[in-house]
């Protein structure tokens, strides 16, 4: 510490000038304090200027931190902006509350929308069914299918059961698939792929037209140029019929026309009997693309058979 000392007259005064304004703590001897000590004395008067922000029981008002008062003393006029600017920020606050609420009108006047329309098209014949559409047949007369489809004229769209008038049709024979469908205002539209005879079968002096699934779909002569089926037991679960069926749909046109007869003992024993009168043992139901394409050169020579179950190495005579 420094080995001055303040002139005691001057001290004398300034103590009886401050004791007016802040008291002295009672415990300290000034006689003690020296330069170093006013920071001291400066920590223990901080209390005595009045509300400190952090006090106890201190007013929301006194948190400010001071800047609208500072402004106010370097400029009247920025006193005017502080408040203008603390109205902006007031209105900025109160302004996704509105939206808030209209988003939530908008919403609710969008649900009541949907829900009328909703009522209205299922209970009103304002949207009823007017018009009712078959595609996609070109055997099956489409009055049948209207007939197995069971709908009528003038019910409500929406309470039409599309998915029971698709099974009713479905259960003609000849319809492989079908969809029903609205359309709306006031249309039904039946759409069907019927089934396509890849072969035909004979049994007990009645002959049946097969698709490529060994489904026996119409009883009735084949149209010319189809092949017939000759095995035990022809049926989809039948695994000589579905060797037989994968082979006629795999070859090309080229060979599949000449095709009279596909004969199948065993699924790996399949035999060609061709419109020309030859045969071409052709083996199991693999590599159809690569048979068809050693069958179409061996052909060109002389010879009643044909084995092409081994296509690197056919053989004739």
């Amino acid at each position: 510490m420094s080995d001055r000392r303040r002139p005691r007259g001057g001290d004398d005064a300034r103590r009886g000038d401050r004791a007016g304004r802040d008291p002295e703590p009672p415990d300290l001897e000034r006689a003690d304090l020296e330069d170093d000590d006013l920071t001291v004395l400066a920590d223990l008067t901080i209390p005595a200027r009045g509300a400190h922000p952090y006090v106890e029981g201190a007013e929301p008002d006194d948190l400010d931190d001071g800047s609208d008062d500072i402004d106010e003393d370097e400029d009247n006029d920025s006193g005017a902006g502080s408040r203008t600017r603390r109205r902006d920020r007031t209105r900025g606050v109160r302004r996704p509350a509105v939206s808030g609420m209209r988003l939530l009108v908008t919403t609710i006047v969008t649900i009541l929308v949907v829900i009328a329309a909703f009522v209205v098209a299922y209970f009103t014949p304002l949207m009823s069914v007017r018009t009712i559409d078959v595609a996609g047949n070109s055997v099956v007369p489409a009055e049948e299918i209207l007939s197995a489809a069971a709908l009528s004229e003038g019910q409500p769209l929406m309470q039409v059961d599309t998915a029971a008038a698709a099974q009713r049709v479905s259960m003609i024979p000849r319809i492989a698939t079908v969809r029903v469908k609205r359309e709306y205002p006031s249309t039904i539209t039946i759409s069907v792929v019927e089934r396509v005879a890849v072969v035909f079968t004979q049994r007990d002096g009645q002959k049946y037209l097969m698709d490529k699934l060994g489904f026996e779909f119409a009883q009735q002569d084949p149209p010319p140029g189809l092949a017939e089926l000759r095995t035990a037991n022809p049926g989809s679960g039948d695994p000589s019929t579905r060797a037989a069926l994968t082979v006629m749909g795999e070859v090309p046109p080229y060979v599949r026309d000449q095709i009279a007869a596909i004969e199948v003992d065993s699924p790996v024993d399949i035999v060609l009997r061709l419109k020309d009168k030859r045969t071409v043992v052709w083996g199991d139901d693999e590599r159809n693309a690569e048979k068809a394409e050693t069958l179409r050169h061996v052909l060109t020579q002389e010879g009643t058979e044909y084995n092409v179950s081994s296509p690197q190495n056919p053989t004739f005579k």
